[in-house]
């Protein structure tokens, strides 16, 4: 909880804490009693003690800020991210949720036992935090524990059929990423399958791949590792409750490896502004100072980083003779400069985000802008 409101959730952490106590209140009231009702009370004390210390040194250290804006989902723009969050929500937590929902209704006689409720809720936390707020992909990263935690719930239920189902779609699935991974990485370094080698030139403009024999080697074992499991698995092996979930964890760990080896310059290239600060500074004289327009946190760290640059924010008193502006805010651009001082010079792309694009100024000169009347 100290760790969730240091990082400037205090709202997440206080209901985690909250809903802690009252899950294990209700387990002790409709549940059944504790076979150690002394030890229950002793952790009750514990988890109300923690919430409140936590709400407390949130409060001293001013971070209690409001980030939750219901009124916001009714607007145009938020209609438009419905449909990325719904996304976001399928794919982001599977295979997890279908197996957390089957357990809600297998289990749904248990629900006010703490091993269920206790994770519901913090699946619900996470998952209301993730449609009220805007860091959705990083709220619902907290609902991944709780939501495998109910999952493991529905193995003890599930038929040997769609056990022996979840395995060759895992099989299948995971052993077609590797290999396609590792296609990929090939045609990277050796321009051979041409295809691929093509994708990659087009989606990242600019790349150069390099070899890593540490990387090659690591890559390599996990492959091998891979199928030494897949071998296991098919073997004639003691029944376990956690059987299922062998294949669907080992194929996550290979892909994971994998793409953090082999592929991992490339997703650094396409992932940073490195590329886009390196065009960026191509435009502009670096001695002179840039203004600013709807450029968030990391783009101007990333600038300054990367590029040096001294960037400031527009104003009626900001003489600088470039201008960066973020695409989304091309629209009311006019109402902070002067669209006819500024000449349109280039648009910068994001390698890795479509949507993420910025334009690149030049105010005119005295001369020219006489010339221009």
């Amino acid at each position: 909880m100290t760790g969730l409101m240091l990082s400037g959730a205090p709202t997440v952490a206080v209901l985690l804490g909250i809903g802690s106590v009252l899950v294990e209140w209700a387990h002790r009231r409709w549940g059944g009693e504790s076979s150690d009702q002394a030890t229950t009370r002793g952790w009750m004390r514990l988890m109300l003690s923690a919430t409140l210390a936590t709400a407390l040194l949130a409060y001293a250290l001013d971070q209690w800020v409001w980030r939750i804006d219901v009124a916001a989902l009714s607007t145009s723009e938020a209609h438009k991210e419905w449909g990325s969050i719904i996304r976001l929500l399928l794919w982001f937590p599977w295979p997890a949720w279908p197996l957390a929902l089957w357990t809600l209704i297998r289990w749904r006689r248990q629900l006010t036992s703490r091993h269920v409720a206790l994770p519901l809720w913090f699946a619900v936390v996470a998952i209301g935090t993730t449609l009220l707020t805007g860091a959705s992909d990083r709220s619902l990263l907290l609902s991944l524990p709780p939501l495998a935690t109910l999952a493991a719930f529905a193995l003890p239920t599930l038929r040997r059929s769609v056990a022996s189902l979840i395995d060759w779609f895992t099989l299948l699935f995971f052993t077609s990423c590797g290999i396609a991974i590792w296609v990929i990485w090939v045609a990277m370094q050796t321009g051979v399958p041409r295809q691929p080698a093509a994708n990659v030139a087009k989606l990242a403009p600019g790349f150069e791949p390099s070899f890593s024999a540490l990387a090659f080697g690591l890559a390599l074992l996990a492959t091998l590792a891979w199928a030494w499991l897949v071998k296991w698995r098919a073997g004639q092996q003691r029944a376990a409750i956690w059987k299922s979930l062998i294949l669907p964890a080992g194929g996550t760990t290979l892909c994971w490896l994998l793409l953090m080896t082999l592929w991992l310059p490339l997703l650094d290239f396409a992932r940073s502004y490195e590329s886009m600060s390196r065009q960026i500074a191509w435009q502009v004289n670096r001695q002179a100072c840039v203004a600013v327009l709807g450029l968030n946190t990391a783009q101007i760290a990333a600038l300054r980083y990367h590029q040096k640059l001294d960037l400031r924010p527009i104003g009626p008193e900001t003489s600088c003779p470039y201008l960066l502006v973020d695409t989304k805010s091309l629209s009311s651009m006019g109402q902070s400069v002067n669209r006819a001082e500024w000449e349109r010079m280039i648009m910068v792309r994001r390698p890795a985000d479509r949507s993420e694009n910025m334009v690149v100024y030049r105010r005119f000169k005295p001369s020219e802008a006489t010339a221009r009347r």
